[in-house]
Parts: structure tokens; C-alpha cells; sequence
């Protein structure tokens, strides 16, 4: 009897996998940080656990496919372990619920977005809303910065406006308030996130916009870098870019989601930018900001892309020379209106178009990694790579989790900064020296 109560008073035990974006991770610490408090036991690995979490994402079909063999993955625990529980929640779920309770019969429960009061409590737990507290699930030295959700800018390919709902900003406050917190914790970089963080306050009449919320940020002890992440090029201001220059921690590195380069599928695309505009931009940065980092995102194979349409596409990245890129099929996704446009191209076709992008940007980062031997740089150690006498870093201009990194020589502690040269690369990665 003894024994059976002492058993009742276990913590439950949690795994979480959390799929997509930085948007979903931010999520997902959030959880974690209400089920801890709630008294579930965290980071439980999978075999070990009493309930699993899968943290979805939804937006394009790979993804989706991604999600669902995940879920398929922890779904085989059950045959062992019939009293484990499955929880699926986040966009997927939003986006497709009916179609997933039919498809997955072995999942106990299903929750949208910021369901986590539900989840606590399918959990057997006591919930009390925790706030923005956060569990981290990226090195203890770097976080992200969540600044508004949802999107008001129906680019006929997405689905985030029906997954994510309207643009909101968040509280200025709030965002400070929070940033701080993480400072205490030893947060010394903040990425800041959000479907569009150029729009940031533009629901919020007689708030600041990002502008003023970054010179709050700024003025934080203890953080050290600030990168603004997923800016639209379109609505990227001529303060924002003065920014640059004058807010001490506010990174020279700026996200621009491009998506094309040509005028008609820009349009097609309703990206509200055509290509003399994106051209003047980037001019207006590169010629303001020293020390610049582009990054940038495209889509190839949107229907209807005619060979002379990609051809600009590659031509402008051969000639633009972005520092970072990342590129992805298009993927037709229901509800969306680019989903009922005629000239679906042939998925060989978009393969070996997105293989020709790629190569090139491959090249042109080469290039300019040999262009950076010699060059002085701070580093924000990571961690230790896998190869003997080895830490992994990144620079100013490298964001976390999507941009190659830099290897540096000896072993250095997590989450100091160090003085390095550029010594060459390994392929995409920079190599580099601590200078004493």
C-alpha cells in the first residue's frame, strides 16, 4: 500500500519535440515552463516518458511530412507502453485537426496553438498560467525574442495568416520586461522573431515601432548582440535602416525574405516590393551599414516560372551576392490562392532549379569566405564540435540555427566571446584563431 502511494506521487515524466520554426521553439519553452511549475518532470527522454508532446509544424508540405513521421515515431511506444500518452498540438493541428484524429487513431489528444492551460491539464496537472516564462531549449547564452504573432500580409503561397491568425504586436513592455528577465538568466543575444518584425506596432497606435522597441533593448544590461530576424522588404523603413548605425547592439545583420526576383512573380506572389525597389534597398543598406550581412529567403518553381523568370532569379544571385541564403521548392498549399493558379511545373524541374540555386549561392559564399582570411572577428561560443579541439561559433553576421557557423581553434567555454582570426573555411563554415 505504502509502495502504490508512493508511486501516485511521482512526477510525471515529459518529452517534447519541438518541429518548425523559432516561432514554434518559443512556444514550446513556454510549455515547458508551465508544466514544470505544474511539478511535471521536463526533458524526460522519450522511452522514459509519460507523456510525449509533438510541437508541429504545418506551413508547407514538407514540413507536414516531417511532422506526421515524428508523430509515427512516437506512436510505436505505444505498442510497448499502451499506458503512454501522445499529445499532438501546434499549426499542423490547426490547420489540418479533422484529417489528423481520422489518420492518427493513437493519439490521446490534440491541441492547437497556445492551448497549454489544456495540455497541463490533460497532463493530470494543476495549471497556473505562468506567464512569459520560458524554459530554454537553445544554449543558455542566446534566446529568442518573440515580438508580435500572426501576419497581415496574404502572400498568395502562405498559410500563416489562417494558422497563426491577424499580425498583433506585443506589449512594448511586455517585450522588455521579458527581455530582461532573459538577460538575468545570462541571455547575452537576442534574435528577435515574429512573421513580419518590421511591422512591429502598427496595431499599437501611440507605441513605438521596432525603432523605438530596439533602443529599449538596447539599454539592457548583460545582452550583447541584437539581431533582428524576418524583417519584409517592404516595409523596412529609412529609420530602421539608420538603426543600424547608431543603436550600439543592434547587429549588422538584416533577414530579408525576398522570395523572387522577378517582377511578375513578385507580384503574382503579393510581396508588395518589385525588383527596382528590392535593387534600391539593398543599395540603400549596403551603402549605410557598415560591415553588412544580407540574408535571405527564396522560392523556386512558383507556378508559372518560366525559364527566363528563374534565369533572373540565378543571375540575381550570382550578381546580388548574398552573405546567407535559403531556398525551397514551392509547394502548393490549400485555401491559399497560388494553389489555384495554372503552371505547376514539374517537381524534376523545380528540383533541378532549386540545385542550380543552390550551387550558385554555394559558390558565392565560398568566394567570400576566402575574401574574409584575415579578418578580426568576435565570436559567441556555442559549444564543442564534434572534432577534438574544436569549439563552434558564430560571428555577428552568422544567426543561429540557420547560417553556417565558425570553428574555432582550442576549447572554449559556452557563451564567452572571444577574439579571432579568420584563419579560411570548411566549406561553408569559417575556421578561426583565439588571438591571445
Amino acid at each position: 500500500m505504502a509502495a502504490a502511494r508512493r508511486e501516485r506521487t511521482k512526477p510525471v515524466r515529459v518529452h517534447l519535440a519541438s518541429l518548425g520554426c523559432a516561432k514554434n521553439l518559443v512556444d514550446s519553452e513556454r510549455l515547458l515552463a508551465r508544466l514544470a511549475t505544474a511539478g511535471a518532470l521536463v526533458g524526460a527522454e522519450a522511452e522514459e516518458a509519460d507523456i510525449i508532446l509533438v510541437n508541429t509544424c504545418g506551413f508547407i508540405d514538407p514540413a507536414r511530412r516531417e511532422s506526421m513521421s515524428v508523430i509515427d515515431e512516437y506512436a510505436a511506444l505505444k505498442v510497448e507502453r499502451p499506458e503512454l500518452k501522445l499529445f499532438v498540438l501546434g499549426c499542423l493541428v490547426v490547420r489540418d485537426g479533422d484529417a489528423l484524429r481520422d489518420r492518427l487513431p493513437d493519439v490521446d489528444g490534440f491541441f492547437g496553438i497556445d492551448a497549454h492551460e489544456d495540455i497541463v491539464r490533460a497532463s493530470g496537472l494543476a495549471d497556473e498560467d505562468t506567464g512569459d516564462t520560458r524554459l530554454l531549449l537553445t544554449p543558455s547564452h542566446t534566446a529568442y525574442l518573440r515580438v508580435a504573432d500572426g501576419c497581415d500580409n496574404r502572400c498568395s503561397y502562405c498559410t500563416i495568416p489562417s494558422i497563426r491568425g491577424n499580425f498583433r504586436s506585443r506589449p512594448a513592455g511586455d517585450v522588455v520586461a521579458e527581455a530582461r528577465s532573459l538577460a538575468e538568466l545570462g541571455v547575452r543575444e537576442l534574435n528577435l522573431i515574429g512573421q513580419d518584425t518590421t511591422a512591429y506596432g502598427v496595431d499599437r497606435p501611440g507605441e513605438s515601432g521596432i525603432v523605438g522597441l530596439l533602443e529599449r533593448l538596447d539599454e539592457i544590461d548583460g545582452v550583447r548582440w541584437i539581431r533582428l530576424l524576418y524583417a519584409h522588404p517592404a516595409h523596412l523603413r529609412d529609420d530602421l535602416v539608420r538603426a543600424y548605425t547608431r543603436i550600439e547592439k543592434l547587429v549588422p545583420y538584416v533577414d530579408l525574405p525576398l522570395q523572387h526576383l522577378s517582377d511578375r512573380i513578385l507580384a503574382a506572389m503579393g510581396r508588395r516590393v518589385d525588383r527596382a525597389a528590392i535593387d534600391r534597398l539593398l543599395g540603400t543598406l549596403r551603402g549605410q551599414v557598415p560591415g553588412l550581412a544580407l540574408r535571405t529567403t527564396f522560392i523556386v518553381g512558383f507556378p508559372g516560372e518560366t525559364d527566363a523568370e528563374f534565369g533572373q532569379l540565378l543571375r540575381g544571385v550570382e550578381e546580388i551576392r548574398f552573405d546567407h541564403l535559403g531556398a525551397f521548392a514551392y509547394s502548393p498549399e490549400p485555401g491559399t490562392p497560388a494553389a489555384e493558379l495554372p503552371g505547376r511545373l514539374p517537381p524534376d524541374l523545380v528540383a533541378d532549379r532549386l540545385e542550380r540555386l543552390l550551387a550558385a549561392q554555394h559558390a558565392v559564399v565560398m568566394e567570400k569566405n576566402r575574401s574574409r582570411v584575415g579578418d578580426t572577428v568576435d565570436v559567441l561560443i556555442d559549444g564543442a564540435d564534434e572534432t577534438p579541439g574544436i569549439s563552434i561559433g558564430r560571428t555577428a553576421t552568422q544567426a543561429p540555427d540557420v547560417d553556417p557557423v565558425t570553428l574555432v581553434r582550442g576549447r572554449h567555454k559556452a557563451g564567452v566571446f572571444v577574439r579571432a582570426r579568420i584563419t579560411g573555411s570548411s566549406d561553408l563554415d569559417l575556421t578561426a584563431t583565439v588571438i591571445r
